[in-house]
């Protein structure tokens, strides 16, 4: 063979080759192409899917989302601002607009709000309430005066354990992308999980997914060791089903929204309803705080909260001072208080009174701020609540709510 062939043959092999290359890159391409567009397909079916499901609009995710996008209207009130942060106690127990019109009787112009979840605990509300200061700080806003809730059995091992399955979602939610960083930076493969699932995913978690379609298919078994008798049973539905009606013929325009910003993220007040209305809630509140529902309530809060024997959990503890500085950084006046508690249904035991002591000295010492012990004052009664906790519409959280403009009308 000629020197000219063999050179020949070389170049044609190279072309070959290369052009062998070139297909192979573009056959590359493509395949990742259509991986990654099979992939975008696949997670918006599968997001869809589930916001026709209402998993992101369920519970505290959409109550959450809600308050936290009226932040710049909030901001933007001309009044003097106030906050009463919580848990779901502070949701039923806090009556803005009634709050705002006793104040206003005294010449006070106030526009509060009650921001009061339930489903949290101090650490995905220590994130709520940095995104919370963040806003106003960034627009130098400021709150007259912030009161936050110090909930004993919100921070104990048992909730925190109970939370697990939510904690990816929750973070997501509520952390922003530098202090996801950061949790990328002490773990890689953890930081990369919540990236996905905070863009990827849309805030939803595999366990949260895995949650949502579990309570679906399998229904929580709800712990029923107390029974009322079947005509009590039966007037609690009828009743119940007469409250429905009254208030789509009160509220036809009612959006359903998680928080309401219109009402200042709490229910109505007494004199917005029609007194039909307010007799059918006292016959409701009659039939429905039976023992039997009061004592499997109290077996609840026992299993799922810990709630008398108040084992703290520590990260949640610290998480609750995190809260407390939070504030600290955009309001005038800040003050920590411990709801009302039912002392007919809960009993602490000797135990729980001292650890809970002990909280209590450590989150003073922490923010250099006294917690007010709200639990047994006298203006609130056993008969003012719902259940072994929250407070009772048009009952307790009026009564707590006059109880707290006497308290602290004075500062704003």
């Amino acid at each position: 063979m000629s020197s000219s062939t063999s050179n020949s043959n070389v170049t044609d092999n190279l072309a070959m080759t290369t052009t062998n290359d070139s297909s192979s890159r573009k056959i590359y391409a493509k395949a990742v192409l259509a991986i990654g567009l099979c992939l975008a397909i696949a997670m918006a079916a599968v997001n869809s899917y589930l916001d026709s499901l209402g998993v992101r609009q369920q519970g505290v995710l959409g109550r959450v989302t809600e308050a936290r996008e009226a932040l710049p209207k909030i901001i933007a009130e001309p009044n003097e601002l106030v906050m009463f942060f919580g848990s779901s106690m502070t949701r039923a127990g806090f009556s803005p607009r009634k709050f705002d019109r006793d104040l206003k009787a005294q010449g006070k112009s106030i526009t509060s709000f009650n921001y009061g979840f339930g489903g949290l605990n101090p650490y995905f509300q220590d994130f709520l309430s940095r995104r919370i200061a963040d806003e106003f700080t960034q627009n130098d806003r400021r709150l007259k005066l912030a009161m936050i809730e110090f909930n004993p059995f919100q921070t104990t091992q048992t909730r925190w354990n109970g939370a697990k399955p939510v904690i990816d979602s929750f973070l997501t939610l509520l952390a922003s992308d530098k202090e996801l960083l950061e949790v990328t930076k002490q773990d890689l493969t953890r930081g990369i999980h919540l990236f996905n699932v905070k863009y990827i995913r849309g805030n939803i978690s595999a366990e949260i997914i895995t949650s949502f379609f579990g309570r679906e298919l399998f229904p929580p078994q709800r712990h029923q060791t107390f029974k009322d008798d079947e005509e009590t049973i039966a007037e609690q539905r009828r009743l119940g089903n007469l409250l429905n009606e009254k208030f789509e013929q009160e509220y036809p325009d009612f959006d359903n929204a998680a928080w309401s910003y219109d009402w200042r993220g709490a229910g109505t007040i007494p004199e917005e309803r029609s007194k039909e209305t307010l007799t059918l809630f006292e016959q409701y509140y009659a039939v429905t705080q039976t023992d039997a529902a009061m004592k499997n309530d109290r077996l609840s809060r026992i299993r799922s909260a810990d709630i008398e024997d108040l084992n703290f959990e520590p990260l949640l503890v610290e998480s609750f001072i995190n809260i407390v500085k939070n504030f600290q950084r955009f309001s005038d006046n800040v003050e920590v208080i411990m709801l009302p508690q039912n002392t007919k249904w809960i009993t602490n035991t000797a135990a729980g009174k001292k650890r809970l002591a002990d909280v209590v000295k450590q989150i003073e010492q922490a923010t250099g701020i006294k917690i007010a012990d709200h639990q047994h004052i006298e203006e609130i009664t056993p008969a003012m609540y719902r259940d072994t906790t929250h407070l009772s519409r048009y009952r307790g959280d009026i009564a707590y709510t006059d109880y707290l403009v006497k308290q602290y009308g004075d500062v704003l």
